[in-house]
């Protein structure tokens, strides 16, 4: 309780007050009697460290408590769910978004959510407990952490299951909405609570082939298109350049037999950078991949590859310094106490870095992290 009034009071209560207000305004009365609500708090501890660093300006080792707020309405067809993040460095509302239930399978929901095209977004969100690993790979890093595509959308999504006979599932997913700002290093979400305009909009989508529609495996492909506006007056680097239009294409899966677990994705980057006097192109590819073993019921090991391919040629990252384009990470995780875990990781990490050349690090990270109830 005390970090939680201290995070209130680092971050401004006028925020949290209009937070408390916008949520007010959508959460209906519960007088049905099948309505649910549900409320879970993931707060984590997270320890960063360097060693062996190539780069003086990769960052200084910190202690970082967070809390990750979640509240989740259900009504009959209505639904609610708002997603709010504290920690030691940031608090922002993640998630606010009302769905309806158009049909058995069809979810429609409208608010700012995250991504369709974001694959390990839409699984984990901003819980750490709820993921293996501390650090999430690049291409799925959050917008406040260079991350390349954008992960928090303002608008309409649709959301479809199409069961088979075989008792194999299609899921079908498709949003549109604002798009991110890019401002001095990196992707600004359009935010709720301090709303401004000259946001671009973006489409995504995804599919997702199930071997049982209750069934955690899955294989799929995503699609996104973003027309990214910028604040060129920002930074230098961003002088006289315009708008982003980016394209995504990739391939994902999440596949479990017995103890062995594969989580991959592979995307491929078609950015146009248009600048007042000329247009640039840009194509690169990035992925990752994550393979986690159990070796009994409360440890797992697991180990990661984030890789690029023409990193170094593309304008659209140089843009953004701290992006990490290869990583060799292995770790380990322990669960104990049913819901509480321990989690160490090393990896051998390099940046992208403000020029051609990249900033190299070896890194340790420690993290608690839990879930309540």
């Amino acid at each position: 309780m005390t970090l939680f009034l201290q995070l209130i009071a680092a971050h401004g209560w006028r925020r949290q007050i209009m937070l408390a207000l916008v949520l007010c305004a959508f959460v209906p009365i519960a007088s049905a009697e099948d309505s649910q609500h549900d409320f879970l708090l993931f707060p984590s501890v997270d320890t960063f460290d360097t060693f062996n660093e190539s780069a003086p300006d990769v960052g200084d080792s910190f202690v970082r408590p967070s809390l990750n707020v979640l509240y989740s309405y259900n009504g009959g067809r209505f639904r609610v769910l708002g997603e709010y993040l504290w920690s030691s460095t940031e608090a922002e509302l993640e998630r606010l978004k009302v769905g309806w239930q158009a049909g058995d399978n069809t979810m429609w929901w409208f608010g700012r959510f995250h991504s369709t095209a974001k694959f390990w977004t839409s699984e984990y969100h901003h819980g750490q407990f709820m993921q293996t690993s501390i650090t999430r790979p690049s291409i799925e890093e959050w917008e406040d952490e260079s991350g390349p595509i954008p992960s928090h959308i303002t608008g309409l999504s649709i959301e479809h299951t199409l069961p088979r006979t075989d008792e194999t599932a299609w899921n079908l997913g498709f949003s549109f909405g604002l798009a991110p700002k890019f401002v001095e290093d990196k992707l600004h979400p359009y935010d709720m609570l301090n709303p401004e305009s000259d946001h671009g909009l973006s489409y995504n989508a995804r599919i997702a082939y199930r071997p049982s529609i209750f069934s955690d495996n899955q294989v799929g492909l995503l699609a996104g298109w973003n027309d990214i506006t910028v604040d060129s007056e920002s930074s230098l680097n961003l002088t006289d350049l315009d708008d982003i239009q980016q394209l995504t294409v990739g391939v994902f899966a999440d596949w479990q037999w017995d103890k062995l677990r594969i989580l991959a994705n592979v995307v491929h980057f078609k950015n146009e950078l248009n600048y007042t006097n000329e247009s640039v192109s840009d194509v690169f590819v990035a992925g990752y991949l994550q393979l986690e073993y159990k070796t009994g019921d409360d440890w797992t090991v697991f180990g990661r590859v984030d890789a690029s391919s023409s990193e170094d040629s593309s304008p659209y990252l140089r843009l953004l310094s701290a992006y990490v384009s290869h990583r060799h990470m292995l770790g380990v995780r322990w669960d104990f106490h049913e819901k509480q875990s321990l989690t160490m990781e090393i990896a051998d990490t390099s940046r992208q870095g403000a020029g051609v050349s990249h900033d190299n690090f070896k890194e340790v990270r420690f993290q608690w992290s839990s879930v309540f109830p």
